[in-house]
């Protein structure tokens, strides 16, 4: 069951989705309009992000199991019909979790920065 969470990173709070069963981390932010989520994978890893079906463009937090920011990756676009937008994305070192940020929100997350459940 998809839950919402209230998250603060330094002094920026924000809500979005928490996603961890296999088929909500297939889903992700597919098909919806706004909003965020912060996905939760079953192990440490470097799984690729890819927007495909996304109607808006994302900032892609990505988190090592004590929730600190290990890399940023600002204003993907979503996946059209040109294959410039054909990627994959993928963070430098290994993560566990995925914050997904609507770039419209103008949620300001710092590298090395730890995320908290509020």
């Amino acid at each position: 069951m998809i839950k919402n969470i209230k998250l603060r990173a330094g002094n920026c709070k924000f809500k979005a989705l928490h996603l961890k069963n296999p088929f909500e981390l297939m889903l992700g932010l597919m098909f919806r309009k706004r909003g965020n989520a912060l996905i939760e994978f079953p192990w440490e890893g470097k799984p690729g992000i890819w927007m495909l079906f996304m109607r808006y463009s994302l900032n892609l937090v990505f988190l090592d199991k004590n929730l600190r920011v290990i890399d940023i990756l600002k204003n993907i676009p979503p996946l059209f019909f040109s294959p410039k937008t054909w990627k994959t994305y993928y963070p430098k070192n290994k993560y566990k979790y995925v914050l997904e940020l609507d770039v419209r929100e103008k949620i300001e997350i710092k590298q090395n920065s730890r995320l908290e459940f509020i």
